[in-house]
């Protein structure tokens, strides 16, 4: 950004910084309330306005727990067409519930998912519906104080993280630095998978966490892409091939380096994050690339592209969901399973829902 229009924008990050600022500050006094619930909450959010791995994080934690526990997760459901409480099921579109829900729900049909754009009251719908939850996940909620949260984690990513960012509209930050603070477990995600741990111990003094607050780092991982219309359809990537990349989501940066180290032809057409794709802008793509039958985009972008079933049948386009997993990484993974284990064990510890196996967990990390 010029200095020139750093100059022109400071004016209005300052009064947007200052109202954020009084928010906070009206929270962390009680001058405004947040509601502790009978269950466990958990955060997941970050300070920047997008791109940091939210829903991985959101899936990891999932597949973490819900063998052991009843999970429900809770999100906004951003830019949905509907307002208030709704229990998201899979006959529903990306313009009822958002893309995200209903592709959790797609992919997890046991766990409870609902949107709530108020989050304080949508909880006790929740729990009002499903009396056995034991665990409820808040998807891009660390904003959201109204809800007194039992861990609150915070994403930053490995290529922009939070202490080198600025408060929008001169940055990407929606609440200055020090909101960090309100977190208990920190997690830069986006990693490179060889990030040493002189690298690591460079990124932690940089973030200088309080005592109680714990550090931890993420890789991205990707699956084999399976066809939307037939998941049984798998795509074994083809250096010989040529393929379309076609993502609506906010940092597609490391999903085009992944594939593109697969391919020596790959187009990628770039959409605004929770772009509702419209009929003639898949036929641009197909008109500007009529023999690129190959189409690659991820689950998130998958659900809106649903959409367009039929329009991919009539012109012989394959289209393959890429899936994204996060992975801890660095010498302190199990301590992250022991820091969620720790307090739920300990919340049920007259319930027997424990997890018994950390390395069983770990599985899942390793």
């Amino acid at each position: 950004m010029k200095l020139f229009t750093k100059i022109l924008l400071f004016p209005f990050a300052f009064i947007y910084g200052a109202v954020i600022w009084l928010r906070n500050w009206l929270y962390k006094t009680s001058f405004i309330g947040s509601t502790d619930f009978e269950i466990p909450v958990f955060t997941i959010g970050n300070l920047s306005i997008g791109g940091t791995g939210k829903t991985p994080f959101v899936e990891f934690l999932i597949e973490l727990l819900h063998q052991h526990y009843k999970i429900a997760v809770l999100s906004r459901g951003y830019k949905r067409k509907t307002t208030g409480y709704l229990a998201v099921h899979n006959f529903h579109t990306t313009k009822d519930v958002g893309d995200e829900p209903l592709m959790l729900k797609l992919k997890y049909p046991d766990v409870q998912v609902s949107v709530g754009e108020e989050r304080v009251f949508a909880i006790p719908r929740l729990i009002s519906e499903q009396p056995q939850t034991q665990v409820i996940l808040l998807d891009d909620a660390f904003q959201h104080q109204s809800v007194r949260p039992d861990i609150n984690i915070l994403l930053t990513t490995y290529d922009k993280p939070f202490y080198d960012d600025l408060i929008l509209p001169l940055g990407t930050l929606r609440e200055f630095e020090s909101g960090k603070n309100r977190a208990n477990i920190i997690v830069v995600t986006k990693c490179p998978k060889e990030l040493t741990d002189s690298e690591q111990a460079q990124i932690i003094n940089k973030i200088e966490p309080t005592e109680n607050q714990k550090v931890f780092f993420s890789t991205i991982e990707y699956g084999v892409a399976y066809n939307l219309l037939n998941p049984n359809d798998r795509l074994f990537f083809d250096k010989n091939d040529s393929y379309v990349l076609v993502t609506g989501i906010a940092n597609a940066k490391q999903l085009k380096e992944n594939v593109a180290k697969q391919s020596t032809e790959i187009v990628h057409y770039e959409f605004d994050d929770h772009h509702f794709f419209e009929l003639h802008e898949l036929e641009a793509v197909k008109k500007n690339y009529p023999d690129f039958k190959k189409w690659i985009t991820t689950e998130k972008d998958g659900v809106r592209l649903a959409a367009h079933k039929n329009w991919l049948l009539e012109n012989n386009i394959s289209l393959y969901c890429l899936p994204i997993k996060t992975k801890l990484i660095g010498n302190n993974t199990a301590d992250f399973i022991q820091t969620v284990k720790g307090f739920l064990d300990y919340f049920y510890k007259d319930q027997n829902a424990e997890l018994d196996n950390v390395t069983e967990a770990t599985d899942i990390i390793e």
